[in-house]
């Protein structure tokens, strides 16, 4: 059972690219390009919300998918944010 959820999608380890900016990559051969970008933001939100913070998302890129072929993947770059 943990295989088959764990091959859902896949999302990287979030990446410090400055002081405080930071980047989340996604992915999921099963989702949309919506759902992979939602999963992404999910998981940018989370990271800020382990801080105390809030996220603010400051850019992002898509790369379209075809389901159950190609898996959409989404870029998202964001910044924690004092509440």
């Amino acid at each position: 059972m943990l295989l088959a959820l764990s091959a859902c999608g896949s999302s990287s380890e979030v990446m410090q690219l400055d002081k405080d900016t930071y980047m989340v990559n996604a992915s999921s051969r099963w989702r949309t390009n919506d759902g992979v970008t939602a999963s992404g933001i999910l998981q940018a939100d989370a990271y800020c919300k382990t801080q105390g913070k809030r996220m603010r998302m400051t850019g992002g890129d898509t790369s379209e998918g075809v389901i159950g072929l190609l898996p959409p993947k989404t870029t998202i770059m964001f910044k924690c944010e004092t509440r």
